[in-house]
C-alpha cells in the first residue's frame, strides 16, 4: 500500500462540521506488533459549541471541556457505556468541539482486527468495534496526534454525489442537527443511512 501524507493538527484548526466532511476518504492507520492495520473513514459526527444540545451534557466535566477547547488534533476517547470512541479535538484553542469517527472500511490487517474483534463479523462498523478493531489504547487520551503507533493519512476524498449528510444517531439531545457524514452505498457504514432523512448542511 503507497505511503499518503501525514495529517498534522493544522487539519483540524477549523470547525468540526468541515473536518468530519473533509475526513471521509482519509486512512486511519494503526502499527501494532510492527504491523500494520488501516481502514479508511466513511463515517463520523460532528459535535460544536455550547450551541449544540449534545455538548452540553459533556460541558459538566471541567477535564473534557478543557480537553475540548484545548489545542486542535489531540485525541478524546468518549466513554459511553463501558466503551471507549474515538474524537478528535477541533477548531482554535479555546473553542470547544471534535468529531467522533462513526465507522471505517478495513483495508489492511483484517486478520489481526477479526482477532483483536474476537472473531467477531462486523469488525469496524461503529464506534466502538473501530475502537477495538484497531486496538486504540485508552490511555491515549488527550495525547497529540500523530502518535508513533497510531495517524491520519490523508487520501483521496469521495466526490461530492457520495457524500451524505443527515441527523446523527443515539444521542438523547441534539438529534435534530445534521452532523452527520458518511459515504454513500458503502457497506461498512455503521447504520443504513434513509434516503429520505438527508439534509443539507452550510459548511
Amino acid at each position: 500500500m503507497k505511503n499518503c501524507e501525514v495529517i498534522s493538527a493544522d487539519f483540524f484548526n477549523v470547525s468540526p462540521l468541515t473536518v468530519a466532511r473533509q475526513l471521509l476518504g482519509c486512512l486511519l492507520v494503526r502499527v501494532l506488533e510492527g504491523e500494520r492495520l488501516v481502514g479508511r473513514i466513511v463515517e463520523t459526527e460532528a459535535y460544536g459549541d455550547l450551541g449544540d444540545p449534545a455538548c452540553h451534557v459533556i460541558a459538566r466535566d471541567r477535564r473534557i471541556w478543557g480537553l475540548l477547547s484545548g489545542p486542535p488534533g489531540r485525541l478524546y476517547l468518549h466513554r459511553s457505556y463501558r466503551f471507549a470512541l474515538l474524537n478528535i479535538v477541533c477548531e482554535p484553542p479555546g473553542v470547544p468541539g471534535c468529531v467522533l469517527v462513526r465507522a471505517v472500511e478495513p483495508i489492511s490487517g483484517l486478520a489481526t482486527m477479526a482477532r483483536l474483534r474476537r472473531g467477531a463479523k462486523a469488525l469496524t462498523n461503529g464506534p466502538a468495534r473501530l475502537v477495538e478493531a484497531f486496538a486504540i489504547a485508552e490511555d491515549w487520551d488527550s495525547s497529540p496526534l500523530p502518535r508513533p503507533e497510531f495517524w491520519l493519512e490523508a487520501d483521496e476524498p469521495p466526490s461530492a454525489d457520495r457524500i451524505l449528510n443527515t441527523v446523527r444517531i443515539g444521542l438523547k439531545r441534539g438529534r435534530e442537527l445534521p452532523w452527520r457524514f458518511a459515504v454513500r452505498d458503502n457497506p461498512w457504514v455503521s447504520k443504513r443511512i434513509r434516503e429520505n432523512a438527508l439534509v443539507e448542511v452550510e459548511l
